[in-house]
């Protein structure tokens, strides 16, 4: 039986589901039809474009640009704060629809989600036909949009919901990777980031024609694995698939930029607990722990820094995270005030065991665990504010550690080239 894929990726989606959420408010102008923008904090040094909506796309307003280049090109710019509680919230209400339509669901990112169709036919009828309804339901009852890809493989039906915008169905079938996919700039093919677009450039290579063209044994020479994956891909091949690779290379992490210049590591003490309370709890909810930690920290002169252990023993544990985190902020601290702080775990798995060590104390082990549970437990139910550590009550002002665990839920980087 032919495999039949479709991704399904919001279109806009902070920006998107922060209209939604004005408008639910009372708001009389829907944010997606004006120049717009999700940004953090100017005044704090989070004043970045996280999400533009399509009239702000015109004036050349990019994602990651800071909110003052985006404001030079756009002066009546309307910029509003994330809110990753209500993104999350829509995020679970799109799987909800999904699950009506596949058993077979893989979410690839807070607005991505892959969905094996194969074999449905039976039940909803033509494939193009199913995305089309899933679209329209989407849009009629949860108020967004979506562009849905429908290919025989992952990575196609990835490509496929990138052409048009927004609120689109496009069918990719491997006949057509030639008219529709080569055309396209080798940045455009899914894992070829800025640095390896530039290498590819250099050596000719400016087209995913080109590309899937190129000598694949030079392309193994200068990209090692890497290379023989793009040489696949520009060939409409999902050798390495798109979802196992995302969920191998798996990585728990959050960075904060503090509101002032930290001198000193005792200073950045609360934020580092507020980053490992973040990464610890999203590592406990997905039932897994990490082997290797590190942090990262960012001088006010811009130059980064950064240590990480590998552990004798794997570990999603809050107090461990945070211990592991301070002795690496330490050994990791410039000779310049600090601006950025980042705690990374990841070689994650599923081993959720723990070698006794003879000299530690096995009762106080299991009630921190208990402990960590139960507090993710009040949190999920009451909002992150429901459960504080003390040491986060009364930071100093310079430090970002409350804003450090509400911000920190919706950037849980996964490797493949993006964050979730």
């Amino acid at each position: 039986m032919a495999r039949v894929y479709f991704h399904v990726d919001v279109n806009s989606a902070f920006l998107s589901w922060s209209a939604l959420k004005a408008l639910r408010e009372g708001s009389a102008v829907d944010l997606r039809d004006i120049p717009s923008a999700v940004g953090g904090d100017e005044e704090k040094r989070h004043g970045v474009v996280l999400a533009k909506s399509l009239p702000a796309k015109r004036f050349g307003v990019r994602t990651g640009e800071s909110l003052f280049a985006a404001r030079a090109k756009c002066p009546g710019l309307t910029v509003v704060a994330p809110d990753f509680d209500w993104y999350v919230q829509n995020s679970k209400a799109l799987i909800r629809i999904l699950s009506d339509y596949s058993p077979d669901i893989e979410q690839y990112s807070i607005d991505e989600a892959f969905l094996d169709m194969t074999g449905t036919e039976a039940l909803f009828g033509p494939v193009v036909d199913t995305a089309h309804a899933i679209r329209n339901r989407v849009r009629e009852e949860l108020g967004f949009t979506v562009n849905i890809g429908v290919a025989p493989n992952r990575l196609l039906a990835k490509m496929a919901s990138d052409f048009e915008k927004p609120d689109k169905v496009h069918l990719l079938p491997p006949e057509d990777v030639p008219a529709r996919l080569w055309p396209l700039p080798v940045q455009a093919l899914f894992g070829v980031g800025p640095s390896a677009a530039r290498r590819l450039n250099g050596m000719g290579i400016c087209t995913i024609r080109e590309l899937a063209a190129a000598d694949r044994g030079r392309l193994v020479e200068v990209f090692g694995a890497r290379g023989d994956t793009f040489w696949n891909y520009a060939n409409g091949r999902e050798s390495d698939p798109v979802t196992k690779q995302h969920a191998r290379d798996s990585t728990y992490g959050n960075s904060v930029t503090t509101p002032g210049d930290l001198t000193a590591p005792a200073e950045a003490d609360a934020t580092l607990l507020a980053l490992c309370e973040s990464v610890g709890s999203r590592l406990r909810m997905d039932g897994r722990t990490a082997r290797v930690v590190s942090v990262q920290l960012v001088d006010n002169a811009f130059r980064r820094k950064s240590h990480q252990v590998t552990l004798d023993n794997p570990t999603n544990s809050t107090d461990a995270l945070y211990r592991i985190a301070r002795q690496l902020l330490r050994q990791a601290w410039p000779g310049r005030p600090v601006r950025l702080v980042g705690v990374t775990a990841e070689r994650t798995g599923t081993d959720n065991f723990e070698q006794l060590d003879l000299f530690s104390d096995p009762t106080r082990r299991d009630k921190q665990e208990k402990l960590d549970r139960a507090a993710d437990a009040l949190r999920a139910r009451f909002g992150e504010g429901a459960v504080l550590r003390a040491k986060l009550l009364h930071p100093d002002e310079k430090t970002a550690a409350p804003r450090a665990l509400g911000a920190a839920k919706a950037r849980d980087k996964r490797r493949s080239g993006d964050g979730r």
